[in-house]
Order: C-alpha cells, then sequence, then structure tokens
C-alpha cells in the first residue's frame, strides 16, 4: 500500500473488535485492552476496598491510580511509580483505537511473519506512549501539583476547544496514514516500526489533552475513563471526523461544565 493511504473503513474495525477478529494476532490486541480494563476495574475495588475512609468515599473512584502516589522519593522515583498504571490506562483507552492499524499490519504481512510483525507494531506503539507519559508526568510530580475536581474541568474544556482545532484534524489525518511494509528482512521490521511511530504519535497528537485531563483527575475514574475511551475512539474511527470532533467537544464541555459547578457548590 502507498504511503499516505487511508486505513480500512472504521466500520470493519469495529465489527472486528466486538465481534471476532479474522486472526489470531489481532484478537491478542483486543484481549490486552479488555484485560487492561479488568486490572483497572480490579484496582478500583481493592482501593475502595481498603481505603479507611471507604464508607464516605464516591463510589467512582479509583483509588491507587494517581501518578507520583510515593511520597517523600525522588523525583526520577515519583515519576517512574506513575508509569505503571500510566501504561495500563494507555492499554485500556487508546488500543481500541489502534486496532484498524493493527489489521492493517497483520493484512499486510507474510502469515509466518505476522506475530513478529505486530509485536514489533504493538511494542513501538506502547512505548512511545510510555515516552510521552514520563515527559508529562515530570512537571507533574516535580511541582507537586495537588489534583482537583476544578483543575479536572479546566483540563476537559481545554481538549474541547482543542477538538476545533486544525491541530486535530492533523493529528486525525496521521492517525489514518499507511507506511509501505516491505515483506522481508531488517526493512520489513523498519517499516513495522516507522508505521508504529507514525500511528502512536498521531494518536497522542489527537488524544494528548484528553489523557492528560486524566492526570488532573483527583483519582482517576472508572467512569471518566469509559467516557473518554468512547469519545477517543469515536473521534478517531467515525467515518465524518468534523461532526465527530463537534460531538467530542459538545460532550467535553458539558461534563466539565457540570463538574465546575459541583466543584464550586
Amino acid at each position: 500500500m502507498m504511503a499516505g493511504a487511508r486505513l480500512p473503513r472504521p466500520g470493519r474495525a469495529v465489527a472486528s473488535f466486538l465481534l471476532a477478529p479474522w486472526c489470531r494476532q489481532v484478537a491478542l490486541v483486543q484481549a490486552m485492552s479488555v484485560l487492561a480494563w479488568l486490572l483497572c476495574l480490579f484496582i478500583w475495588a481493592r482501593g475502595i476496598a481498603r481505603a479507611p475512609q471507604a464508607g464516605t468515599q464516591a463510589w467512582w473512584c479509583m483509588p491507587g491510580m494517581s501518578s507520583g502516589a510515593v511520597t517523600g522519593a525522588s523525583l526520577p522515583v515519583r515519576v517512574a511509580s506513575g508509569l505503571p498504571m500510566w501504561l495500563l490506562m494507555v492499554a485500556a483507552m487508546a488500543l481500541p483505537g489502534m486496532l484498524p492499524a493493527a489489521e492493517h499490519v497483520a493484512a499486510n504481512t507474510f502469515r509466518r511473519r505476522r506475530s513478529m510483525a505486530v509485536g514489533a507494531f504493538l511494542a513501538t506503539y506502547l512505548l512511545v506512549w510510555l515516552a510521552f507519559g514520563a515527559a508529562a508526568e515530570l512537571p507533574v510530580a516535580a511541582l507537586g501539583v495537588a489534583p482537583a475536581g476544578a483543575l479536572f474541568s479546566v483540563a476537559l474544556a481545554a481538549a474541547a476547544a482543542y477538538e476545533l482545532t486544525a491541530a486535530k484534524r492533523w493529528a486525525l489525518n496521521r492517525c489514518h496514514r499507511s507506511w509501505p511494509l516491505p515483506p522481508l528482512g531488517v526493512r520489513g521490521v523498519a517499516g513495522v516500526v516507522r508505521f508504529a511511530w507514525i500511528n502512536a504519535s498521531g494518536c497522542i497528537a489527537s488524544c494528548w489533552l484528553s489523557m492528560l485531563a486524566m492526570l488532573a483527575a483527583p483519582e482517576a475514574r472508572p467512569l471518566a475513563m469509559v467516557g473518554m475511551t468512547v469519545a477517543m475512539t469515536y473521534g478517531r474511527l467515525t467515518r465524518r471526523p468534523l461532526s465527530g470532533q463537534k460531538r467530542v467537544a459538545a460532550g467535553y464541555t458539558g461534563v466539565a461544565a457540570a463538574l465546575l459547578a459541583l466543584a464550586i457548590v
């Protein structure tokens, strides 16, 4: 496939995610996303059970998911302590929208090399997100800013405004770019890695404010994660991206206004 071509239509990707994949490599990516969600819910339930204030704590909070939770430690340790949970959130929230790209790699690779190609793509994709997470958590851990509901509302409002910008449209176009995948040898692996970099960087450029909003939340909330995952996946896979951006922006704005009103009250 020539560079700049579009990936398969999103309807097929959504159907494959909800129903059944056409190859076991894509099924493993699906399973990783489902497992990440189950782990998030397990951590939420375990944190609620162990919290001393469990009787008064809001049921939607997820203790233990905040970055930089190690108090009194050095800056690198505080940043590193948040990276496993960041990677878990990325696997839960970003992998559903990445499935069309994984299918593209599997469909354009020889069967005997398919596992290696999809594995290289997934590893590169997650490593790029991990690097972004470290860069995002560094100033938060250094400044020691305490997350708050009002800050979360401001982050959501900023994400809503970003949805309507030209930069967001450029990022979505980059998410849907393809790249030639040579069939064999080092060039084949390099092509997959390059395609993963294009896809991951476009995804980060598209969703970075939404993901940073999770860091701004007092505790990462399962309902917020579900809502943002739906919004991010819909915005990436919809056939009408301009209308999708407006709908996502309207949803973010409504939630931000409601949370800000609750914080003021």
